[in-house]
């Protein structure tokens, strides 16, 4: 497929954050859905929450775009790998149009993407508020970067028709832009937020994307958003097309090995694209449960903890004694085992919890964390051993941090060493103890071949 197909689907931005874009997007995805598409949902930037509602919005697995962890040419066959003829992809954007990794540059950004992959832009603005302003806001970001193909708008918090109206005249006389739809606000539709973002979409009913299906269609110009987009719906004859993805470059491996993934509900942020590659590099994924199950997978090659909320099941995830046995006999006996932010976290001795509590972990780590005094890390991460080797001397790891918990107590020394901000900013991660690793970094795994290769070369240990 090639990428210059401008009728493979949008991207919907946001002025900013909060304008409602996930919630468009969500909705939008469930209406098409709903009429006869075939929805390929993506996520702009190193998000885990959004795409785990675009998942339970379509049911198909949502892929991040990032062109800060991975090359423009990697997002590129990474798009191309997972959309079929007659797929619509609906991108959600990340922060605002022209939010970014740099405040000078496009670099990462949505408007970055929506231009690499030459598809259409459907932004959303609040609209409270607001009359003839709509107008110039939506001219702003149109001339910012005139390359960028704005051509729809969607207004949210208009509560009269006479505000729609003011607004659409607004926006349409001064801009080339149409507005498609004015919604109304819907305080019944909200999805909770905690600190991270989003409530995760495993914590939602059906129901509410059902809702926002309906909450959309009931205020959108349907006909004129299709024409608008070019859309078109897939052929009763077209299917999904088995091929061997070209973002790696190499060959499907047979399946020997086997890696087992923590998923439930206090580990749940991994990308979609590790478990794809995962699955290319040979390796069967066995998803189990740190909160509910009684033991570990058994003959397994590698164990990994992603990242997700701990904090919040800290008593349940301490009190499941047999499971943190089995950690405990893996880690000793030379298996390897990756931990990452929440991961990082239930690897270590203790989990201080916002009351103060200390409630003991897995213990494979000499640190404890705590989530009592909040504080915000977050950014962008290209790691560097901080001590080369033969074997690790070009290995480069990019990743992204987004956490409130801290360290306590960290007696281990870091392995790593982050080259991506300002030589005066020193900042160090990874932890390395037998063959378990862990990281505050979530690592894009799947741009960087090496890390894997790097990963399972220090495993000499036998199955279990």
């Amino acid at each position: 497929m090639n990428v210059s197909n401008k009728n493979q689907g949008l991207v919907i931005a946001g002025s900013h954050s909060s304008a409602g874009k996930s919630s468009v997007s969500m909705g939008l995805m469930r209406l098409l859905e709903q009429k006869g598409y075939s929805i390929k949902p993506f996520k702009v930037g190193p998000d885990y929450i959004d795409p785990s509602h675009h998942e339970r919005a379509c049911g198909k697995p949502s892929y991040n775009l990032d062109t800060v962890m991975c090359s423009k040419k990697y997002v590129k066959d990474l798009f191309n790998d997972i959309m079929n003829e007659g797929d619509l992809a609906i991108v959600e954007g990340v922060m605002g149009l022209h939010d970014g990794a740099s405040p000078t540059s496009e670099k990462g950004s949505t408007a970055q993407v929506a231009k690499l992959l030459n598809l259409p832009v459907l932004l959303v603005i609040d609209g409270r508020a607001m009359a003839r302003s709509s107008a110039a806001l939506v001219l702003g970001f149109m001339n910012l970067d005139p390359k960028l193909n704005l051509i729809g708008v969607i207004a949210n918090n208009i509560n009269s028709a006479r505000h729609a109206e003011i607004i659409k005249k607004a926006i349409e006389h001064h801009t080339s832009a149409k507005l498609l739809a004015c919604l109304p606000t819907a305080p019944e539709l909200n999805i909770p937020s905690r600190y991270l973002g989003l409530h995760q979409g495993l914590e939602q009913k059906n129901s509410i994307y059902k809702k926002w299906a309906k909450h959309i269609e009931s205020h959108i110009d349907l006909k004129r958003f299709v024409r608008l987009f070019e859309l078109k719906k897939i052929s009763q004859s077209a299917s999904e097309v088995k091929r061997d993805p070209k973002r790696w470059r190499t060959k499907p491996r047979l399946r020997t090995l086997n890696f087992a993934v923590a998923r439930d509900e206090a580990f749940q942020f991994i990308y979609q694209d590790t478990l794809d590659f995962l699955n290319h590099q040979g390796y069967n994924i066995s998803f189990f449960s740190p909160l509910h199950d009684s033991h570990l997978p058994k003959n397994m090659d590698g164990y990994y903890f992603p990242g997700g909320y701990p904090e919040l099941h800290a008593e349940s995830l301490s009190k499941n004694r047999s499971v943190i046995k089995d950690i405990k006999l893996a880690g000793s006996s030379g298996k390897v085992i990756i931990g990452e932010c929440g991961g990082l976290m239930y690897l270590g001795k203790q989990l201080i919890s916002k009351t103060g509590k200390r409630i003991p972990m897995a213990g494979l780590f000499d640190f404890s964390t705590s989530i009592q005094n909040r504080k915000l890390t977050l950014g962008y991460r290209k790691l560097k051993p901080a001590k080369a080797s033969n074997k690790n001397k070009n290995l480069i790891l990019h990743g992204h941090e987004f956490h409130y918990s801290t360290f306590i107590v960290n007696n281990e020394r870091p392995e790593w060493k982050n080259s991506h901000l300002p030589k005066k900013v020193l900042l160090r991660d990874g932890f390395v103890s037998n063959n378990c690793h862990s990281f505050y970094t979530h690592i894009y795994w799947a741009s960087n071949t090496e890390w894997l290769n790097y990963l399972m070369g220090h495993n000499p240990a036998p199955h279990l």
